[in-house]
């Protein structure tokens, strides 16, 4: 059966309030990411076109963490809009029930739905393991380009590098590096000579003929260790960087159901890489449940404004809630096996609850309850109005004028 003239102009209004959202949301987390990362191109020598890619990469993963929270926000507009034009009441009036809702809010949560399975599943994996493509080119580029020749440069917190000079093929000559990151142990790398390679996906600096000398704190003794060759490792010269090997978040999801069980990284914690494919399973789940779930408390026309905005505040407690209760499982999941039925069980039983709500055009604040909010509602408006005469009254005649 296709939707009537009514759910066709309830789901295209609805359509454009969550799109707007999305995309409102996005772009401030992508400022937000680009801002951070503008050392890119103040700092790295990096061009705007590998600036304006690793910081879009990192969006899809936020993404889909955040489009549930935008259909939230889009659905309560569009309830609100046509409680405050009436449009919901008339509809109400002329015999039809809150089912007039519910098959274009289910469309649109089963449609998101599928966006952030897709997010989840593969898009967000492909422009993570990109991501980390793009860093590896970034950190080989730090030494290999940027360190000026015959200069000390600090390439972040307690690091200090020096190149003699270059020669032809990337070879670096005289490097002399200065690692202070831990500041109970100090390193000092002296090198004849050393070139930039990728080894398994990371970036190191290839050293050769050269010495380590190490100093334990304040210390006064230095161990001197000599070497043929030696791998420093540039992964770890960003923030955070660990120097180990694909995280589970670059993983593709099959990679996730079938892991790599002689991988150094997944027999430390096998338990993270549990947590996120239940995550990327999930995640889908709760666009729908977010329809559901305010079709359930404020599907039903409103006679009064405040009152709906405490059923309103009730319905995102309870979404926001929901979603926390699962975070915190999928969290506990990393160490605790059986966490996985709390994960599927929230999502899955009140979807169940909810449904069964809206099958039977109840609501899941009773109707007493709501008559009650509306004489609440009645009363601070009858209280608030006289005041905001009394302090605005002036000015509103003016702008009405």
């Amino acid at each position: 059966m296709g939707l009537t003239l009514i759910e066709r102009y309830i789901i295209k209004k609805a359509a454009i309030s969550v799109a707007i959202a999305t995309s409102a949301m996005i772009a401030v987390l992508w400022v937000s990411r680009a801002v951070q990362e503008v050392d890119l191109l103040l700092d790295r020598g990096q061009g705007i076109t590998t600036y304006l890619s690793m910081t879009t990469l990192g969006v899809p993963t936020l993404a889909a963490a955040i489009i549930p929270v935008a259909l939230m926000i889009g659905l309560i507009q569009v309830i609100n809009g046509l409680n405050k034009d009436s449009e919901l009441v008339v509809m109400h009036a002329s015999g039809a029930s809150r089912g007039v809702l519910l098959k274009p809010f289910l469309i649109l949560g089963v449609l998101v739905s599928l966006i952030v399975y897709n997010l989840h599943l593969w898009i967000a994996p492909m422009s993570m393991q990109k991501l980390r493509d793009y860093i590896t080119n970034v950190r080989a580029d730090l030494v290999s380009v940027v360190v000026q020749e015959g200069k000390f440069q600090n390439i972040g917190d307690g690091l200090l590098f020096h190149v003699a000079s270059r020669a032809p093929g990337g070879l670096l000559n005289g490097i002399f590096i200065y690692d202070n990151r831990n500041p109970n142990q100090g390193y000092t790398y002296i090198s004849k000579e050393g070139a930039v390679s990728e080894i398994d996906g990371r970036a190191y600096l290839l050293l050769n003929d050269g010495q380590i000398h190490r100093q334990n704190g304040s210390d006064p003794d230095i161990s001197i260790i000599k070497f043929n060759s030696y791998a420093f490792n540039l992964s770890e010269l960003s923030s955070g960087g660990t120097g180990r090997g694909q995280s589970q978040m670059e993983l593709s999801t099959y990679q996730l159901f079938f892991p790599d069980k002689n991988d150094s990284y997944y027999q430390q914690r096998p338990g993270s890489y549990r947590s996120e494919f239940h995550l990327r399973l999930t995640g889908g789940l709760y666009p729908l449940l977010v329809a559901m779930v305010l079709l359930a408390y404020i599907g039903n026309p409103s006679s009064h404004r405040q009152g709906q905005t405490i059923v309103i505040v009730m319905a995102c407690a309870t979404i926001i809630g929901l979603r926390g209760l699962t975070v915190w499982g999928e969290g506990l999941l990393r160490s605790n096996a059986y966490m996985v039925y709390l994960v599927w069980g929230l999502p899955l039983i009140q979807m169940v609850y909810f449904g069964g709500i809206l099958t039977t055009d109840h609501n899941a604040v009773p109707q007493s309850v709501l008559t009650w909010f509306d004489k609440v509602g009645y009363q601070i408006n009858q209280f608030i109005e006289p005041l905001r005469q009394r302090l605005f009254g002036d000015k509103l005649a003016v702008e009405e004028a």
